[in-house]
């Protein structure tokens, strides 16, 4: 009975130990996120960090992090905001002797993440005034609303990525309603629906890979790698 009691309390004192040894390495991280993002101008509000994997301990005596998740919020700059950015930092190196005397630059074999850009947001950048953009998936969007001299349209975009920094809308169809202007007209004001914007900038090398449609809005993806963290 005694010996289960110990056993029970030596888990105890380990798991404790172990959390208590994430928090510093999440707090040291952190720190080091926050300080290079404010250099920049990259986000004024600190980046949120959490180290993922159990046991911890393990990895702190090598040294190696299997994944830190990082969250930034209000990303400056840039045509199309971006109020929340996660990112996974993937096999990242930073040993605890570093992290404690404060010379660490932790570096991620690997990040990717994604962020959400509202069609609200995509509209007003694009200045599609009185238009309304939905999901008609993955890469297109649907287009509704009320345009000057045609009225009433219908139609649909796609979204694609230019330059591993810019997100392009390119209306690719649109029809007016039964009575209106000839469809000449309505093609040459589709024609000059196209416009590329830009996103924030964007800690960590990032490049943005991929763009898709969901119902919340824009989706973007991003990945780098080999990259110091701090």
């Amino acid at each position: 009975m005694i010996t289960a009691v110990a056993v029970f309390v030596l888990g105890v004192l380990v798991v404790v130990a172990d959390r208590a040894g994430a928090h510093y390495a999440e707090r040291e991280i952190a720190a080091r996120v926050s300080a290079r993002m404010q250099d920049q101008g990259i986000t004024s509000a600190p980046p949120e960090v959490e180290i993922q994997g159990f046991p911890f301990l393990t990895q702190v005596a090598a040294g190696r992090y299997t994944q830190i998740d990082i969250t930034m919020r209000d990303l400056k700059g840039g045509q199309l905001p971006l109020p929340l950015l996660n990112v996974a930092a993937h096999e990242v190196e930073a040993s605890l002797s570093e992290l404690k005397d404060g010379t660490a630059r932790p570096v991620a074999a690997l990040v990717d993440g994604d962020a959400t850009v509202s069609y609200g947001s995509l509209v007003e950048a694009s200045g599609l005034n009185g238009i309304t953009l939905t999901s008609a998936g993955p890469n297109d969007v649907r287009v509704t609303g009320k345009v000057p001299i045609i009225g009433e349209v219908t139609g649909t975009a796609e979204v694609t990525v230019v330059d591993g920094s810019h997100v392009r809308l390119r209306v690719t169809s649109l029809k007016g309603a039964a009575g209106s202007v000839s469809q000449t007209i309505i093609n040459a004001y589709k024609d000059r629906l196209a416009v590329t914007l830009t996103l924030p900038k964007l800690p960590f090398n990032l490049e943005l890979t991929k763009v898709q449609t969901e119902s919340t809005g824009l989706i973007v993806g991003f990945t780098a790698k080999n990259v110091e963290l701090a």
